[in-house]
C-alpha cells in the first residue's frame, strides 16, 4: 500500500507547499519539523559540515505523499580505520558539530496514515546501510510511536545519551488569573515591577520589524553577558533565512523593552499553529538594582500570549538558565527532551554493553577507539 523514495536536494528545495500541507495533517511540530525551518538548516550546515541527505518521502496507493522522514548520514572512521555510519534527524548534529537546537525532532506522517507510513519507512531503513540511528531533543511520544515500527523491522538496542527538560505554559485562561499562582518573588519580577520600569524609567514594550537589526541587537547583550555572541555567523544566517522563509500560519515576534528610548532587552519568539516558541532573549544585566529584565520581558510576551485567542501555549523551551532553573517558576508543564541512539551494529551493540562491566580506564579506551 505504502512506497517509499529518497528525495533529492532539488526535490527539498522545491517542496514547502507538499511539505507544509502535510504537517497540517500531522501531529510533528509546527515549527522545528517545518519546511522553513528544516530547509533553512540544511542550507546553512548541510554542506558545511559535510553531510549526506536522506530524505525519505512515503507515498499511499494513490501517490500521494503521507509521511516524510528528514535524515542526513555521517560517517566517522574509529582509529584503527573502522567506519562507523549514523544516521541523524535533520535539525541536530549530536557529536558531529555545533548548529542551532531544534526540539521535538521527530518524522513528519499524516495522521490518519500514521502506523502504516512508519512501518514502511522502518523497512526501507532496514534496507539501507547505517550502524546508529540518532534522534536528538525528542519527546516520548515520537518514541513511542516510532519503536514499534523500528522493533517490529530492525534489531536494535536502546540507548538514552541525555535528558533536558523545558516548561510550556497554557495561556488559555486568564492572565490575571496565572499570576496569582506565580511565586511572590517571580510575579514580582515579571509584573509588579513594571511599575518601576515604566514610570520611574520611561520604560515600553513594543514589536520590532526589522530581522537583521534585531538580531545583531540579541549577539550585543550575549556578548556583554556571557563573553560570547549568542549566534555565530553560520546560526545567524540560519535565522536570516527562517525569518524569511516563514509559512502560512507561522509567524515572527520580536520585541524590545525600551527605557528613555534605549533597547535594553529583547525577546526572540516566533509562532507556529497554535504555539509561542521562546527562541531566545538578551537584556542588559545590570540595568537596575530593581528589575530583573528577562523575567519582566517574558511577563509581557506571556501576556500578549493570553491575549492572541490563536495561541494557546507558551513554550520556553528546554535549557536551564545562567544560575538556576528559572522556567520551572512559571507554573508551566515540565516538557521532557531524550537524545536516544537505536544501535544497529552487532560490533557496537557489544561495546556498548561491555562498558558497563569495565574499569573507569579501559571505558574510556574503548570510547576512545569506537568514538562514542
Amino acid at each position: 500500500m505504502y512506497h517509499v523514495r529518497a528525495l533529492t536536494y532539488t526535490d527539498f528545495q522545491s517542496m514547502q507547499s507538499d511539505w507544509q500541507a502535510l504537517l497540517k495533517r500531522s501531529d510533528a511540530d509546527p515549527l522545528f519539523m517545518s519546511w522553513p525551518w528544516q530547509a533553512s538548516w540544511w542550507e546553512v550546515w548541510g554542506s558545511q559540515l559535510g553531510l549526506q541527505l536522506l530524505l525519505l518521502a512515503v507515498y499511499d496507493s494513490k501517490d500521494q505523499l503521507v509521511a516524510l522522514a528528514p535524515l542526513y548520514s555521517n560517517s566517522r572512521v574509529t582509529p584503527v580505520g573502522w567506519r562507523i555510519n549514523r544516521l541523524h534527524v535533520v535539525g541536530n548534529a549530536w557529536k558531529v558539530g555545533p548548529t542551532v537546537r531544534t526540539e521535538y525532532i521527530g518524522f513528519i506522517a499524516d495522521s490518519r496514515h500514521k502506523a502504516g507510513s512508519l512501518e514502511a519507512l522502518a523497512g526501507y531503513l532496514s534496507g539501507a546501510v547505517w550502524d546508529e540511528l540518532i534522534l536528538a531533543d525528542v519527546s516520548r511520544k515520537v518514541m513511542d510511536d516510532l519503536e514499534p515500527a523500528l522493533d517490529g523491522q530492525l534489531d536494535v538496542s536502546r540507548l538514552v545519551r541525555s535528558e533536558s527538560e523545558g516548561v510550556v505554559i497554557d495561556v488559555t485562561g486568564d492572565y490575571s488569573g496565572w499570576l496569582v499562582e506565580l511565586g511572590k518573588s517571580t510575579r514580582l519580577k515579571a509584573y509588579n515591577r513594571r511599575n518601576v520600569f515604566e514610570n520611574a524609567l520611561q520604560g515600553e514594550w513594543h514589536s520590532w520589524t526589522d530581522a537583521d537589526s534585531f538580531l545583531e541587537r540579541l549577539n550585543e547583550f550575549h556578548q556583554e553577558r556571557w563573553g560570547k555572541p549568542c549566534f555565530d555567523s553560520h546560526a545567524v544566517r540560519f535565522h536570516r533565512l527562517l525569518l524569511a522563509r516563514l509559512s502560512e500560519g507561522q509567524q515572527a515576534r520580536l520585541s524590545v523593552l525600551a527605557s528613555e528610548g534605549k533597547v535594553v532587552s529583547v525577546l526572540y519568539d516566533i509562532c507556529a499553529g497554535n504555539r509561542m516558541y521562546n527562541l531566545q532573549a538578551g537584556f542588559a544585566e545590570d540595568f537596575h538594582p530593581k528589575l530583573s529584565l528577562g523575567t519582566l520581558h517574558l511577563g509581557y510576551a506571556i501576556e500578549q500570549a493570553f491575549k492572541d485567542p490563536a495561541v494557546v501555549e507558551y513554550d520556553l523551551l528546554a535549557g536551564a538558565g545562567k544560575n538556576t532553573f528559572y522556567k520551572s517558576h512559571f507554573k508551566g508543564s515540565v516538557v521532557r527532551f531524550t537524545t536516544v541512539e537505536y544501535v544497529r551494529s552487532p560490533l557496537l551493540k557489544l561495546a556498548y554493553g561491555a562498558r558497563g562491566y569495565l574499569p573507569q580506564g579501559l571505558v574510556s579506551s574503548v570510547n576512545r577507539f569506537f568514538r562514542l
